[in-house]
């Protein structure tokens, strides 16, 4: 059986998004016309969660179990529903994204056949500029490269349950580079990890008018917490960001800027862009590494600070 689990801090704490159960409602609908069959669906709760809407959610969707009184963590709601699950495949999906209908089908597909770890392709919903344009930087750093996942995307993953199990997510760290940091992880640890293109979701447009800024920014604020977490130092810049800070920082983003721009024109045609967009995307992918830079200087500094006054 897979377990399909999907969290609620991105409805509950991110953005208003009104009731619970109304907001979560396209999601559900998306894994009620799923092709797959036997598959659970675990809805995790944070211990914030009114038994109103704790009702409300039990009328609207029976069939799905509830996991309650989480941590209000993207991270810990996931390591929840994880350890919650009765399935051999636990599959990550947020509250905020609609799988097609032929996602979890396409998802586990490669886990029968030997794969540990499955991400899936995500964009972001609907046609306009802003949405085509961010899904690249967001989302178009998870590919095949060479018959390998170049990363993994936590909103649209599948694992199989005994490897999530024994690599937790680091609740330690707020958001973003969770993800980075679990998928160096089991690479170290030998993992097999696949990219599935047909498991497509969408996410919701999150980056509208200058939300891209704060996204990329806390983004940069969150990658200095991974290379703080990672205890067995499996991200190549650990050493070099506890020993250099701020210099070390600017090093790894020009050089992240460089592997972006190659990534764009050896994989234009994965991320479904015309020659002629390149130059556009290759400036995208530099300001948004530029403004995650901003966020990760000030979390060194704001660390040194404390410490000093220490």
């Amino acid at each position: 059986m897979i377990s399909v689990v999907v969290e609620t801090v991105t409805l509950l704490h991110d953005h208003d998004h009104g009731p619970l159960a109304d907001a979560v409602a396209p999601t559900m609908a998306g894994l009620q016309r799923q092709t797959a069959r036997d598959f659970e669906i675990l809805l995790v709760l944070d211990g914030g969660v009114g038994e109103e809407t704790i009702a409300e959610l039990g009328r609207r969707f029976p069939h799905v179990r509830l996991v309650r009184d989480a941590a209000p963590s993207y991270f810990v709601e996931k390591n929840a529903g994880a350890a919650a699950a009765r399935g051999e495949i636990v599959a990550l999906l947020d509250g905020d994204c609609i799988p097609d209908d032929d996602w979890l089908a396409s998802l586990v597909a490669p886990l029968a056949a030997g794969a540990d770890v499955v991400s899936g392709k995500t964009r972001y919903r609907g046609d306009s500029l802003v949405a085509r344009t961010f899904s690249v930087p967001d989302f178009g750093n998870v590919l095949d490269e060479q018959g390998s996942a170049s990363g993994i995307m936590l909103n649209n993953v599948a694992f199989r349950r005994e490897l999530i199990l024994r690599h937790p997510l680091d609740a330690r760290i707020r958001r973003n580079g969770g993800c980075f940091l679990l998928y160096h992880q089991l690479r170290a640890a030998g993992a097999r990890m696949l990219f599935e293109p047909r498991a497509v979701v969408w996410h919701e447009l999150d980056v509208a008018g200058f939300g891209f800024v704060s996204k990329h920014y806390d983004r940069g604020v969150d990658m200095v917490t991974a290379y703080r977490c990672d205890d067995t130092h499996v991200l190549r810049g650990t050493r070099l960001v506890r020993r250099f800070g701020p210099i070390a920082l600017a090093g790894i983003t020009a050089r992240r800027v460089v592997s972006d721009w190659s990534r764009l024109v050896r994989h234009r045609r994965q991320l479904g862009l015309r020659a002629l967009a390149l130059p556009y995307y290759a400036a995208v992918v530099a300001v948004t590494r530029g403004i995650e830079l901003c966020g990760g200087m000030r979390a060194v500094v704001a660390k040194r600070r404390t410490s000093d006054g220490a």
